[in-house]
C-alpha cells in the first residue's frame, strides 16, 4: 500500500531525525546523526522506498548567527552539516521545507526561559510526553521529532 514518507531533521552535529511512514504519526522511527555516509545511505534507502507514494523532507532553518554563548567552531559544525543534509535532500530532488526553530517550539511550554543543555532536556521531556510509545527519543532525537510533529500537526499533506 502506497505512504507518504516525510522526514525530519536537526541538522546539528548532535542532532538527528525522525522519519513518518504516513501523516498520522502512528508509525514513527527516530535516529540520531552519526556520519555522513551513513545519512546518504538512509536517505537514498527512503528515496526507493518499495511502498513510498512520496518523501518530503522537513529540516531545521538554522539561524545565521547562533549568540555569544556558541563557538564558532560549532557554528561552522552546524552550518556544514546544514548545507550537506539540504544539499541531498535536494540532489535526490525531494521536496524541501525549512522549519525555524521559534515556528515548532512554538507552544511548548518552558522552552522560552530555557538556554544551552537545560533547553535541550525541556525539548526531550516534550518528545517523551507528546509520543511515550516511539523508542530512541534522546537529546539527539528530540528535536527532529517535535520538528515533524510541528510540520505534519500544521501542514495540509
Amino acid at each position: 500500500m502506497p505512504v507518504k514518507i516525510f522526514i525530519a531533521v536537526d541538522p546539528g552535529a548532535s542532532g538527528g531525525f525522525a522519519i513518518s511512514y504516513g501523516s498520522d504519526l502512528d508509525d514513527v522511527e527516530v535516529r540520531p546523526w552519526r556520519d555522513e555516509t551513513e545519512w546518504l545511505i538512509d536517505l537514498s534507502m527512503l528515496a526507493d522506498h518499495p511502498d513510498a507514494e512520496s518523501l518530503v523532507a522537513i529540516v531545521e532553518h538554522v539561524p545565521p548567527y547562533v549568540g555569544k554563548a556558541i563557538p564558532s567552531s560549532s557554528a561552522f559544525k552546524l552550518g556544514k552539516n546544514f548545507g550537506y543534509i539540504c544539499g541531498t535532500i535536494r540532489a535526490l530532488q525531494i521536496p524541501l521545507h525549512l522549519s525555524r526553530p521559534a515556528e515548532w517550539q512554538k507552544g511548548l511550554e518552558g522552552v522560552k526561559a530555557a538556554s544551552g543543555s537545560k533547553k535541550k532536556r525541556v525539548l526531550r521531556d516534550h518528545a517523551v510526553r507528546l509520543f511515550p510509545t516511539i523508542k530512541g527519543v534522546t537529546l539527539k532525537t528530540a528535536d527532529a521529532l517535535l520538528i515533524l510533529n510541528n510540520f505534519l500537526s500544521n501542514k495540509k499533506n
